[in-house]
This record gives C-alpha cells, sequence and structure tokens, in this order.
C-alpha cells in the first residue's frame, strides 16, 4: 500500500481508502486483526495519529470494531460471502423442501429458534 503525499487528499483518507476497499474486496475477512496503530503508522511512515484517524473513521463507517486490548477487527462481510452464505442457505432450504417441509414449518422452526 501507497500514500500520494502530492496529492489534495488527506493522509488519514488515503489510508481509510485503501483499508476499507481492501476490506470490501474480502482481501481482508471478517474476524481478521488489523496491524496495531504502530505497525500501520511505520509501514506508511506516518504519525501513529494519523492513523488512529483513519481507524476511528473505519469503526464509525461500521468496517471495523474496537476490541479492547486486541485491537482492530473487520466486522464488514464483503459481498462475495454474503452471496456464498445465501447459496448455502438456499441449498439447506432446498434440502429441507425436498424432504418434505414446507416453508411456513421451516419460518416455524426459525421463529422458535429465535426465542431461545
Amino acid at each position: 500500500m501507497n500514500l500520494q503525499p502530492g496529492t489534495k487528499m488527506p493522509i488519514y483518507q488515503q489510508i481509510y481508502d485503501q483499508y476499507a476497499r481492501l476490506i470490501r474486496k474480502g482481501a481482508i475477512k471478517k474476524g481478521e486483526l488489523l496491524p496495531s496503530v504502530r505497525e500501520i503508522a511505520l509501514s506508511f511512515g506516518v504519525n501513529p495519529n494519523t492513523v488512529q484517524r483513519s481507524l476511528m473513521a473505519l469503526q464509525r463507517d461500521g468496517y471495523v470494531a474496537s476490541l479492547p486490548k486486541k485491537g482492530n477487527v473487520v466486522c464488514y462481510v464483503c459481498e462475495e460471502e454474503i452471496e456464498k452464505r445465501r447459496a448455502f442457505l438456499n441449498e439447506k432450504i432446498d434440502e429441507l423442501i425436498k424432504e418434505g417441509y414446507s416453508l411456513d414449518e421451516i419460518k416455524s422452526s426459525y421463529e422458535e429458534r429465535k426465542k431461545l
């Protein structure tokens, strides 16, 4: 990842954009920890406060969550992963329907489980 210091875009925004893009593409997946503020600052050659500002924006926009004593973990699910999960779920529902369950029975069972 590289910064473009000659542009009008602030450094913190460039860092934000690069991490947001990697997360959206699925290159950094849900549940993965981002490097520490210090590690990111060293890799970009910037002040840790600049990195902290980028991470706070990523938190604000739902890409990462801050875990005390752990760091920043990705909480965004990329579109590809959502599609995989949807396909898996539809496959399981199709299997249940082939076994003779109705959509109402499946839904009712789901609603009961939600109450637990």
